[in-house]
């Protein structure tokens, strides 16, 4: 409480009271870089608070820096970059390498059909042992390497190799000569993901941008109800100085017992105030408290002692040179922008969907053949010789090249109505134009609000002009009214009336200076610059 020592307060004190003293504490403490990502991690450990005799001393700077980590905002912000990145992470996993495998074995009896079967009852056995793998390539094309493997044990009497073994290297490529041809189709899905990764980091920004102007709005509200709390209790002061003086006049003879009525009810009235204020402080500590996540419930107790000066220059704002920083450093209109890039690769491929389906294949392959061999007489079956072998009789003729062998061929398949196609072609360019439209409409609106809210600034700047002249005739017309009071020129009702009109003067000029602090906030913000003005910095987090 600054008290008073004299029966008026002068204007060099009111004015330095009210632009230090009043929403001031002590030095600030010095500003400095911020980086925020949007890694998890960040938002980890308890914040970092200098608390001092149960009061905890915070600076602008410092409840910025606490909000950008543990805001839950932002973290749910930071969840969806993650998201994002491993949205992108996985659409990219089109071009992962396929293995495959497929061991089977099988063992069948089936009746004979011919004399040519060799057996009355023909048994069959056998084991398929197949490895490949394969992959996408960008041009749209599948390759595939293929390894197969068979072996196969059968009672019949034609069976040369008894068993046989069968290994087969076959590299197969299929190529789209029309739909889906190209890296612009392939990638569609890639591109898509990173450009949504991209509007993600925008997202962020937004988000950060949104944070922090929460936070200034709530630091110099809380500012402006601590200096609301003081100028009650300075008008509290004054009422009680002249109830005194109406007390002593009153027991000298020179003053109606009625003035002392009049001056009681002017402390009744500015203790009424005094409780409103102090309850809009204890709200607006709470909002801060609430932005800054403070979850431990002792720091919901400790005051909030704010060191950051309210008073700051005035900014010289050109209005069209805003709205085209506007148009480059919003991050909402680069998210707009960004998505059009979108809708544009959609038209693309879709355009490509309306072609016919062309694809070109070409296999090349070795081939082997082994086992052990029976020579039997061709009309009596007698076996004439055995010679034996084994499943390296087939992989050495592979490895060798012996048999080789190649095909290729084209594949055509045309829709004749192609409605769907047709269909989401038309849907993709008016979904683009569409598009087109909301981003024209969201510009003119951003550039709107740039000139509203430097109109906003203008007008704070001339209403904390104004607001300080007012202060200050109120002041002087205090000090003449009290001197018309002491030669009996004028009653208590009077005086207490014109502290009144003073007490809204002092109150019109703490809004008005944390009125002039806001709207440049919300400035620096319609143009894109408010994490700049802050000392902010969106970096990409550590891999």
């Amino acid at each position: 409480m600054h008290h008073l020592n004299r029966q008026t307060l002068t204007g060099g004190r009111l004015a330095g009271f009210l632009s230090l003293g009043l929403l001031l504490c002590a030095a600030a403490t010095p500003s400095h870089a911020v980086s925020v990502t949007t890694d998890l991690s960040m938002a980890a450990g308890p914040p970092d608070l200098r608390i001092d005799n149960g009061r905890v001393l915070l600076s602008l700077e410092e409840a910025r820096e606490i909000a950008l980590q543990r805001n839950l905002s932002l973290v749910v912000e930071r969840y969806r970059s993650e998201e994002s990145e491993l949205s992108l992470w996985q659409s990219e996993g089109i071009y992962d390498p396929n293995l495959t495998a497929d061991l089977s074995t099988f063992d069948e009896t089936s009746p004979s059909a011919s004399n040519l079967d060799g057996a009355d009852i023909q048994t069959t056995e056998g084991q398929n042992w197949n490895f490949g793998v394969s992959r996408l390539f960008p041009v749209g094309g599948t390759g595939s390497v293929v390894f197969n493997n068979r072996r196969l044990l059968s009672n019949s009497t034609f069976a040369t190799l008894n068993p046989s073994y069968r290994a087969d290297f076959d590299l197969t490529y299929q190529q789209p000569l029309l739909r889906d041809r190209g890296k612009m189709n392939t990638n569609r899905v890639i591109r898509i993901a990173r450009t949504n990764f991209d509007i993600s980091r925008e997202n962020f920004e937004s988000q950060v941008v949104a944070t922090l102007q929460s936070v200034e709005d709530a630091y110099w509200n809380l500012v402006e109800a601590q200096a609301q709390l003081e100028v009650a209790k300075e008008s509290l002061g004054l009422a009680k100085q002249l109830h005194e003086q109406n007390r002593i006049r009153v027991e000298v003879g020179t003053l109606a017992p009625l003035e002392l009525v009049q001056s009681e009810a002017g402390i009744a009235t500015r203790d009424e105030q005094i409780i409103r204020a102090s309850g809009l402080v204890g709200d607006s500590e709470d909002v801060l408290r609430q932005l800054m996540n403070l979850d431990d419930p002792s720091l919901w107790e400790l005051d909030l002692v704010l060191e950051t000066e309210a008073e700051r220059d005035e900014v010289a704002i050109d209005v069209i040179d805003s709205i085209a920083t506007a148009m480059s450093e919003r991050p909402e209109l680069r998210s707009k922008r960004l998505s059009q890039g979108n809708l544009d690769a959609d038209i693309g491929y879709f355009r490509n969907q309306k072609l016919p389906r062309v694809d070109v294949a070409v296999t090349y392959g070795v081939n082997g053949l082994g086992g052990d061999l029976t020579e039997r007489d061709f009309f009596t079956g007698e076996i004439l010789r055995e010679l034996p072998g084994s499943y390296q009789d087939a992989l050495d003729q592979l490895s060798g090249g012996d048999f080789e062998g190649w095909s290729a061929g084209v594949s055509v398949v045309y829709p004749i109505f192609n409605r769907t196609a047709k269909a989401r072609m038309a849907l993709a360019e008016t979904g683009f134009e569409r598009g087109q439209v909301e981003l024209a409409d969201l510009e003119l609106a951003v550039a709107t609000e740039v000139r509203r809210i430097a109109r906003f600034v203008d007008t704070a700047r001339q209403a904390l002009a104004s607001a300080r002249v007012s202060r200050r005739l109120e002041e002087k017309n205090l000090e003449a009214e009290q001197k018309r009071y002491q030669n009996g020129m004028s009653t208590s009702f009077q005086v207490l009336q014109i502290q009144e009109d003073l007490t809204e003067a002092r109150s019109r000029e703490v809004a008005a200076i944390t009125g002039y602090r806001k709207a440049l906030v919300q400035y620096y913000r319609a143009i894109g610059r408010l994490t700049e003005e802050s000392g902010v910095e969106i970096s990409e987090p550590a891999s």
